[in-house]
């Protein structure tokens, strides 16, 4: 028997059409408010006039407030969005996406959110309430997390549901700085981590690439040892993933190493490891305590990546290592199905 989706697009595929439209409207002016009308459909790629109609439908439906400071959605438009969660996921196919990732990973779980992040950036803040709603599912009180760097896990951060209680979570940075931007520093997402999960934080004030000898010596500074020593008992690991050309750019190698790891055909990077289409590592950076053997230890650990540019880095950090959650959009997971496909034949 075909599920009630599948039949109605069949038998009123425009009904999915203005169903997809406004709902996609409504989770941008939730994402975004206060948020204008032309700003709105120039982030949607939609004329003026189609966002005018639609979001005069919504307001009369009781779903959105439009004030001088641009529109937002009313406590009834919020129950709305998450009352639709489930058909929408439905609807755009997401739960096969899901069983084919975990089919072809080997994965404990895998969660695709709608949409594709290169083309709607505020798909990213999907990925991150999606992860963020996962975490809260599996914590307990006392738990030990790592977190990496970069703007996928600083979305996780920014959408936990704050707790009150002391919990006794502690959260670490899994890795030193890198790159000039604070906001995306493991250090900066492990205390806003902490502050949500009403936790506690330690900070590594190191550089997340040193040369051998350096590394030596912090390894002997009391207070980097005793985040070392409590990263090796971690319960949880949220990491990122990215693309061997983005990655290299932000570590600041040199252009005779970039072209060096071009050769050896990096197209990933994750945890200061650089992995080729077939997950096999070319290069790993002097991180301070990312080790292969330290992170298989970890018993939970949750990818977050998006993108349909980033399905080949996914796909090779996973050949590598076939374990635990991904959290990624339908783009990404799209594109990995394809290329899994093409592997195959």
């Amino acid at each position: 028997m075909s599920q009630p989706h599948i039949l109605l697009k069949k038998i009123v595929p425009e009904l999915i059409e203005v169903y997809e439209k406004r709902y996609t409207i409504l989770r941008s002016i939730y994402n975004f408010q206060p948020i204008g009308r032309r700003t709105l459909a120039s982030r949607l790629g939609l004329g003026e006039r189609v966002v005018r109609n639609e979001t005069e439908f919504l307001k009369n439906a009781g779903f959105l407030d439009i004030g001088p400071s641009g529109m937002r959605v009313t406590p009834e438009g919020e129950l709305l969005l998450e009352g639709l969660k489930d058909f929408t996921h439905e609807l755009k196919g997401l739960n096969e996406l899901e069983d084919r990732l975990q089919e072809i990973f080997d994965l404990e779980r895998a969660i695709v959110v709608p949409g594709d992040v290169d083309e709607d950036p505020l798909v990213l803040k999907d990925i991150g309430k999606a992860a963020a709603r996962f975490l809260e599912s599996i914590i307990t009180r006392g738990n030990i997390i790592a977190v990496t760097g970069g703007s996928t896990v600083g979305a996780v951060a920014n959408a936990l549901s704050p707790i009150n209680d002391n919990t006794d979570i502690v959260v670490l940075p899994a890795r030193g700085g890198m790159g000039r931007n604070v906001e995306h520093q493991s250090n900066v997402i492990a205390s806003i981590f902490a502050k949500k999960l009403g936790g506690q934080y330690r900070l590594l004030h190191i550089p997340d690439q040193l040369r051998a000898e350096s590394m030596e010596t912090l390894l002997n500074e009391p207070d980097i040892k005793s985040v070392i020593d409590n990263l090796k008992n971690a319960d949880i690991l949220i990491y990122g993933i990215g693309r061997a050309q983005d990655m290299m750019q932000r570590r600041n190698f040199t252009p005779q190493q970039q072209r060096d790891l071009e050769r050896r055909g990096a197209v990933a990077e994750a945890f200061g490891y650089f992995f080729n289409a077939k997950g096999e590592i070319v290069y790993a950076c002097n991180s301070i305590w990312l080790k292969m053997d330290n992170l298989k230890r970890i018993p939970k650990v949750i990818a977050v990546a998006g993108g349909r540019q980033k399905a080949q880095a996914i796909m090779a950090v996973f050949k590598h290592w076939r374990k635990g959650i991904l959290v990624t959009d339908e783009g990404a997971a799209r594109e990995i199905i394809r290329l899994a496909e093409l592997d195959v034949n």
